[in-house]
């Protein structure tokens, strides 16, 4: 039976443990996004007018987009959250609370009005990567406004913020930069973290990458549950994702 999602999980290793030190980086792509696939001025997105803004999709819509459980995606496959309902980081809060766009996105402006939980991961190693997919749809023009959220977090929070699990924390720190996907969407911010046992140590690492395509947000939070480095979301599950929204049928 599916426990949760990685470290969010009752049984992951990593899961409400107190006094970890992590570290967050913004994608290379996330300054520059005219020339990845984004819009020049990504502000602007952000405060256009309800009327402008493009509508939400219903449930069952945002469910035809999203990756069935059972579906592959290369070696891994996909699953739902059976106990949870989601990743328990969805409950998680930040301090300050700027930086909550870093650590979930569930009620983020208010929150989606649709929303699809997915976990996918390789049967062969159960240690392997853990990836959390999630497709959220927003109303009122606060897809583009969340996005605006995340890159002001991440300018923001850089300097270090806490991720409050219940009695536990984690604190994020600035480190490095990781791969956003070319072209994807109308705009893509992604982040890499990098989580720490003590001091001067490395453990693990932690990507999330956030896709916006109009009112919708697809967001990929990927970690290997053995500690060693994904270098960023498995790209098998990118594409499977993308491909699936991007073709499915509309309405």
């Amino acid at each position: 039976m599916n426990q949760g999602y990685g470290k969010y999980g009752k049984q992951g290793k990593r899961g409400m443990r107190a006094s970890i030190r992590v570290s967050l980086a913004v994608l290379a792509c996330t300054a520059a996004l005219t020339a990845c696939g984004g819009p020049a001025d990504p502000a602007a997105r952000a405060d256009a007018k309800p009327s402008a803004a493009p509508k939400p999709l219903t449930q069952p819509a945002l469910a035809a987009r999203s990756l069935a459980p059972g579906a592959a995606a290369g070696p891994y496959r996909t699953s739902e959250y059976t106990v949870s309902g989601g990743p328990l980081s969805d409950a998680y809060t930040a301090k300050p609370p700027v930086c909550q766009a870093l650590v979930s996105l569930r009620s983020v402006r208010g929150g989606p009005v649709a929303q699809v939980h997915r976990r996918l991961t390789d049967p062969r190693n159960l240690q392997g990567a853990d990836v959390a997919v999630q497709l959220r749809s927003y109303a009122k023009g606060r897809a583009a406004a969340v996005m605006g959220d995340l890159r002001a977090a991440g300018k923001q929070c850089a300097g270090g913020f806490s991720e409050v699990r219940g009695s536990g924390a984690g604190v994020y720190t600035s480190e490095a930069e990781a791969d956003v996907p070319a072209g994807a969407g109308d705009e893509a911010v992604a982040y890499r973290l990098g989580l720490k046992d003590g001091p001067g140590r490395t453990a693990s690492y932690e990507y999330l990458t956030v896709v916006r395509y109009g009112a919708t947000l697809v967001s990929f939070r990927a970690e290997n549950l053995d500690g060693k480095d994904l270098d960023g979301v498995p790209r098998e599950i990118l594409d499977a994702q993308t491909e699936k929204f991007t073709t499915s049928p509309k309405g």
